[in-house]
């Protein structure tokens, strides 16, 4: 298996649920985590998910590197969010796409920082 197929299934993944029609609701808003709406922690954590697997497959440290991936998954992020227009229940949302980004953004620093593993002798 290709180790960019997990990040390319999970990205499917987020675009299929991104895009299937919701039930109208009265627009109350949601349940709230530390003030934040939890459909936005639910936005960061998957576009997280979704950094961290192409990270995890890229199999690189290098700042560029991962800045591309955050800035990819960003903008995958944003073009799912203008593909909601076309589902009558759902709609565009720049908190949504923020959210989206700040998760990617959040994961790609974790994965710059994140230890590679035990020192190996000799280091």
């Amino acid at each position: 298996m290709n180790r960019h197929h997990p990040a390319l299934a999970f990205a499917a993944l987020l675009l299929v649920v991104s895009l299937v029609p919701v039930p109208e609701t009265s627009g109350a808003g949601g349940p709230a985590l530390l003030g934040v709406g939890l459909d936005k922690w639910v936005h960061a954590g998957g576009y997280g998910v979704l950094t961290g697997l192409l990270a995890w497959g890229r199999r690189s440290r290098d700042v560029a590197a991962v800045a591309t991936l955050v800035v990819l998954v960003a903008g995958y992020g944003v073009g799912v969010e203008l593909l909601q227009t076309l589902v009558p229940s759902r709609t565009t949302s720049v908190a949504d796409a923020a959210a989206n980004g700040l998760g990617a953004s959040l994961c790609g620093l974790c994965w710059l920082v994140a230890d590679a593993g035990p020192p190996r002798r000799g280091d």
